[in-house]
């Protein structure tokens, strides 16, 4: 399914990698070109939040400790770093939000897409599990940000201010959950490398003025 199944003309570019990546580094980078950014993680939350049989289904096959309360004691939110720690971790448990969560993602990209200006060139649709959840399927190209599985390992742990053993066994239980390195570049039609030797800009800016002057 490529743009125009959405009646729109705007070609679709596809952003993911692994985790710890820098792949929403890059896309604010695009951002910054004016290009339009669907964020699947950001439209994942919007989901917990206000869809309340979803939500209810996460913490029935996840436990309260993803549940997030209000002062009445009302599900209002899913606490999305200890969610990611059982959904990674346990078996099936990945299997199970994808297929919860996925459908209504897809839709709500579908209606972001439909309320852009009809003059939009090119859009990004940012998903960290872009190819495990299929959204591939409706991207014109793909693009993978590449950096190197132990410099990702360092980044997510400086962010969520880990360290120890087990806080590196938790990621490497994200990493392996993913697809593998080597199948997001073989199944990618572009890759934007971000490490010490290659800069973002650039490579960013190549690419912005590809598909601004070809869409």
């Amino acid at each position: 399914m490529l743009a125009k199944d959405y009646k729109k003309d705007i070609f679709i570019v596809g952003l993911t990698g692994g985790i710890g990546s820098g792949k929403s580094t890059v896309a604010r980078v695009f951002q910054a070109f004016g290009v339009p950014r669907f964020d699947a993680d950001k439209a994942a939350h919007q989901i917990y939040v206000h869809n309340s049989s979803i939500r209810n289904a996460i913490i029935e096959r996840f436990g309260e400790v993803v549940a997030v309360r209000n002062k009445g004691g009302e599900a209002r939110d899913i606490n999305r770093k200890e969610l990611g720690k059982l959904a990674f971790n346990e078996d099936g448990g990945l299997e199970f939000l994808n297929k919860l969560v996925h459908p209504a993602v897809k839709e709500a990209f579908k209606v972001w897409l439909m309320q852009l200006p009809i003059t939009t060139t090119y859009i990004l649709r940012e998903s960290a599990i872009l190819f495990e959840s299929g959204a591939n399927k409706g991207c014109d190209v793909v693009v993978t940000v590449s950096t190197d599985q132990e410099e990702r390992m360092n980044r997510v742990l400086k962010r969520d201010g880990g360290g120890h053993n087990a806080s590196r066994e938790i990621i490497m239980g994200k990493f392996n959950a993913q697809l593998s390195e080597q199948k997001r570049l073989e199944f990618s039609d572009y890759v934007i490398h971000n490490n010490d030797e290659d800069r973002i800009l650039p490579q960013v800016e190549k690419l912005h003025a590809l598909w601004s002057k070809t869409t």
